[in-house]
């Protein structure tokens, strides 16, 4: 009896096991484009995915290739160079800077025009030859200057440092070469963090821009360790492919952890959960989603999709995540709760005048509880209740600032606003 007993209780417990993930996944609804790609990034402006063709793809390889996020195509492939690998977009939308493995150049994509614009050298050593890139990052509010951790082919170790560039123009001052910053992040508009991860000194580096260049003012070991590990950066907080969380604000330190992740992050500011596409030895991609505050997971999603190694993984709109896989897929996931009809994320709201001096208006913002407003390095500057229209912002320096508009369903939609 008692057997019988302990079967019974089995077989309820494995058919709530299939019943709930069943239940949570029905919320997802998960589609893919078949296309190589080194990088990709998000434009809430034109509401597309820009990815990295590189020529292993065929006839539209080494070009910038536009993804609609909303039917899942690939809408154009613009030629932009020799094997383009890491992609940079600018935070008012302007611009894509990307590296190339085929050239040790950067080039800049203009979004508006859909173009492919200047191109410029990074340089070379007589001892390890061209400089390429590793890692770029364009500089909040101003989308002519971009850093980038430059790099050798050939030699070890490849790091050949930090140097910031002004519409092409290498500003004299740059950090050391040999061991320094393989990855870097904004964390204002005249610094930035960056992290050495091809030796065993694993030093995370503060950095200053000044007029003259950039330089390292400080090295804090043994916070992160591991060859190859990647982070993203938001408010203050490193997210590390291993799901370290660091605290940047004074003394770097750890402050919790997410459990069981190995890839790409990236913070959702419509839901303020970070996000990482995790993928084990085998080669399964897991999409998951964590509380930054409890480190507790949210939600977690088995990709039967897509399979491999996952290279990056952005936004694409109020519930919608996009990733890059080594089996040549760009896989789109939408959180469908998010897509009731009566608020349409994408075309109800705007923001007016944008550019702005002072003021801006809502436009169709009735059912508006709260609105915040934040600076580039995610600082909330500014705050709102239940008003869409004469919102004072003439307090505020002048630069690039993420909307978050939170409406009475405690739904929420992001805009950038561009202050004069």
């Amino acid at each position: 009896m008692k057997n019988q007993k302990f079967k019974n209780m089995k077989k309820k417990y494995f058919l709530l096991f299939i019943i709930l993930p069943t239940f949570a996944f029905s919320q997802f609804e998960i589609n893919t484009v078949d296309i190589t790609t080194n990088d990709l990034v998000y434009d809430s402006n034109t509401d597309r995915i820009y990815v990295s063709i590189p020529s292993s793809n065929g006839s539209n390889g080494n070009s910038i290739g536009i993804i609609n996020p909303n039917n899942y195509t690939l809408e154009n492939t613009i030629f932009i160079g020799s094997e383009p690998t890491v992609l940079a977009i600018s935070d008012d939308g302007q611009f894509i800077y990307s590296g190339f493995s085929g050239s040790s150049t950067v080039r800049k994509f203009e979004i508006s025009s859909q173009t492919s614009g200047i191109q410029f050298s990074l340089g070379s050593d007589s001892s390890t030859g061209s400089f390429y890139v590793e890692d770029i990052e364009v500089m909040p509010g101003q989308a002519n200057t971009i850093a980038v951790s430059r790099k050798n082919i050939g030699f070890s170790p490849r790091h050949e440092g930090v140097a910031i560039y002004d519409n092409g123009i290498e500003r004299p001052t740059t950090t050391p070469d040999h061991t320094g910053s393989n990855r870097i992040e904004f964390n204002s508009q005249n610094s930035l963090i960056g992290y050495n991860n091809e030796t065993t000194e694993f030093g995370i580096r503060r950095m200053s821009i000044n007029t003259s260049g950039i330089n390292v003012v400080g090295v804090t070991q043994n916070v992160l360790s591991g060859f190859g590990e990647d982070f993203s950066y938001y408010n203050n907080k490193m997210y590390a492919t291993d799901g370290t969380v660091v605290d940047t604000t004074n003394s770097l330190f750890v402050i919790g952890t997410f459990s069981n992740v190995n890839g790409p992050s990236v913070y959702d500011t419509s839901t303020d959960f970070v996000c990482y596409a995790s993928f084990d030895f085998s080669g399964n991609i897991v999409f998951q989603r964590f509380n930054p505050n409890t480190f507790l997971l949210e939600d977690s999603l088995p990709i039967s999709v897509a399979f491999g190694d996952v290279n990056n993984i952005t936004t694409c709109g109020a519930g919608c995540y996009a990733f890059n896989s080594s089996d040549n897929k760009v896989t789109i996931i939408k959180y469908t709760s998010l897509g009731l009809p009566e608020f349409d994320y994408k075309n109800q709201l705007s923001i007016y005048p944008n550019p702005t001096v002072d003021y801006i208006s809502i436009k169709n913002g009735q059912n508006i509880e709260k609105i915040l407003v934040y600076n580039l390095s995610g600082q909330l500057v500014s705050q709102f209740n239940n008003k869409s229209e004469n919102l004072y912002l003439g307090n505020l320096s002048s630069g690039s600032y993420f909307i978050k508009i939170i409406d009475n369903k405690n739904r929420t939609i992001n805009r950038k606003l561009l202050k004069k």
